[in-house]
């Protein structure tokens, strides 16, 4: 029996906005992407929407995750404060994030997302205009919150888009 396991609100917004609240002033994260039947795990400088429901990242086109998520793009994204000291065992909290990555293409949307990652982070203003860069949303299907080393907590996007 696994008491640990709880189920919060499925579909709700204000429970994965909860969830994700200590993660927001956070900067890189670690993306899972798939290939040729591989796994593969990238380190990330991303992003929430200001509505929590999507991870923002950037990468040039030429890269493996790039390639990866445009030939499957269901992605998992790991967010942690791990400070790599003993007592993170007890103190540090992750998410992982399950979704569905997508490029953003140009026009408003590309240049209002691209506003809201290089708000986080200005210094990749020069990286994310460059005409190889794609920017990649990732839709938050599913969370899995994890704290005090056995904790969890899971949130699920309900059948509502709301």
């Amino acid at each position: 029996m696994n008491t640990r396991n709880m189920v919060t609100n499925q579909g709700s917004e204000q429970a994965l906005r909860q969830m994700l609240a200590s993660f927001g002033d956070l900067r890189f994260a670690v993306l899972a992407t798939s290939g040729e039947g591989r796994p593969y795990a990238s380190l990330i400088a991303f992003t929430f929407t200001p509505d929590q429901q999507k991870v923002i990242f950037a990468t040039p086109k030429t890269t493996r995750k790039y390639r990866n998520l445009k030939g499957q793009p269901l992605v998992s994204i790991l967010v942690d404060n791990r400070s790599q000291t003993p007592e993170d065992l007890n103190r540090a909290e992750a998410v992982t994030l399950i979704g569905t990555a997508k490029p953003i293409r140009s026009g408003t949307r590309r240049n209002k997302y691209a506003g809201i990652f290089t708000a986080k982070h200005p210094q990749l203003i020069g990286f994310i205009n460059e005409p190889d860069t794609a920017l990649i949303e990732v839709i938050i299907e599913e969370a899995v919150h994890v704290t005090r080393f056995q904790h969890v907590s899971t949130w699920a996007k309900g059948n509502s888009h709301g």
